[in-house]
């Protein structure tokens, strides 16, 4: 029997390799059991560790600014491979991890420090680099990102702005005589793990300002400010799907660098090679913190759901809750445990018995299955 594990992480208690790795574990004892583990992530926080999983390169540490102008540097990092592809994700520098909620400032928040992470990269000879947007405290468009590579942005009386969201809708002229040519030679490609444009009902601000503190007062002010950096960039980028995460990063960058969007789950799935690990298999075992109507919704557990129905195999899933609302036949499951439902928050995430409960319903539900 040919089993194919495909975990994506447990937000905030485990990651997608020590799943795949516990529930590996659990399995020794099934003589007759093939197991292959397949890494997932979705474009959020966590996708640079599941991307650097098969690669060769190294992790580099350097101090960045965080979210905030006021707040210490950070140490962030990234994966510079041995072929010169650097994976970074805009969390390690600009994340909203990094601040507790009574410091958020959404309209103060930058993304400086991940361009600062870029431009490190770029000066070890980088000139491709793969950007997780998930998990962002920000809502700045990219200004934080593109003045770091060089670029700068002017009101309408020719003062330099700040680059953050309070400053969107006071773009009046963006300069870019300064950014260097490695920077403009330079391939990036953004994962996202949402759909969302840039302005709008879905947008960006409406969206997802508010988790990152904003007030109703300051949403519509950011929905003001995306919708300026829209007449800036033109329908066709404001439009595209994706174009409204991580506080509208791919705006900026797909107007003023050599971007291609694109959904994280199918690149990571892609690079780690679910397609190939599914032939001849007989069941795949995904999972998730929580299974919810998000799931189908371009994250990575849906993926792998649709990709292993394109080849006939049955799929059942280890999460650690499962919204009332989601139908598990309807979502293609043939079944699901939620390991964690009902118990205390710092039980459900300690990470020790996530994975103790994790690698127990693998051995019960491959006990079942056969």
């Amino acid at each position: 029997m040919k089993l194919v594990l495909a975990f994506d992480k447990f937000k905030g208690s485990v990651t997608s390799q020590q799943l795949n790795e516990a529930a590996q574990d659990s399995l020794c004892g099934f003589a007759d059991v093939e197991t292959v583990c397949v890494p997932v992530a979705d474009g959020g926080d966590g996708t640079t560790t599941v991307l650097a999983a098969n690669r060769a390169g190294q992790w580099i540490t350097v101090p960045a600014m965080g979210p905030l102008l006021h707040q210490p540097p950070v140490a962030a990092r990234y994966f510079l491979s041995d072929d010169g592809t650097a994976l970074i994700e805009v969390a390690a520098a600009s994340g909203l991890a990094l601040l507790p909620p009574v410091a958020r400032d959404v309209m103060e928040a930058t993304t400086l420090g991940t361009g600062m992470l870029m431009r490190d990269a770029m000066e070890r000879g980088s000139r491709d680099i793969v950007l997780g947007l998930g998990g962002s405290a920000t809502c700045d468009a990219a200004m934080g990102i593109m003045c770091a590579l060089g670029a700068e942005f002017f009101d309408a009386d020719g003062h330099h702005l700040y680059p953050s969201g309070k400053s969107l809708g006071q773009i009046a002229k963006i300069e870019t005589f300064g950014i260097p040519q490695p920077v403009l030679d330079c391939r990036f490609t953004l994962l996202t793990d949402v759909d969302n444009a840039l302005c709008g009902e879905r947008g960006s601000a409406r969206i997802f300002a508010p988790q990152k503190g904003a007030s109703p007062e300051q949403v519509e002010q950011l929905e003001q400010g995306m919708t300026h950096v829209a007449t800036l960039v033109g329908e066709e980028i404001a439009n595209q799907p994706g174009c409204g995460a991580a506080g509208g990063i791919p705006a900026l960058m797909l107007h003023l660098l050599d971007c291609r969007l694109l959904p994280g789950a199918p690149y990571v799935l892609a690079q780690n090679q679910l397609e190939e690990s599914l032939q001849n298999a007989d069941l795949v075992i995904t999972g998730e913190g929580r299974l919810d109507r998000q799931t189908l919704m371009g994250k990575g557990p849906g993926c792998v759901i649709q990709m292993a129905h394109k080849h006939g195999i049955p799929v059942a899933a280890v999460c650690g809750a499962i919204a009332p609302d989601f139908d598990v036949r309807a979502a293609g499951l043939a079944h699901a445990v939620a390991v964690s439902d009902g118990l205390p928050h710092d039980e459900a995430m300690n990470p020790d018995g996530t994975l103790t409960r994790v690698s127990r319903a693998i051995v019960q539900l491959l006990t079942s299955y056969r």
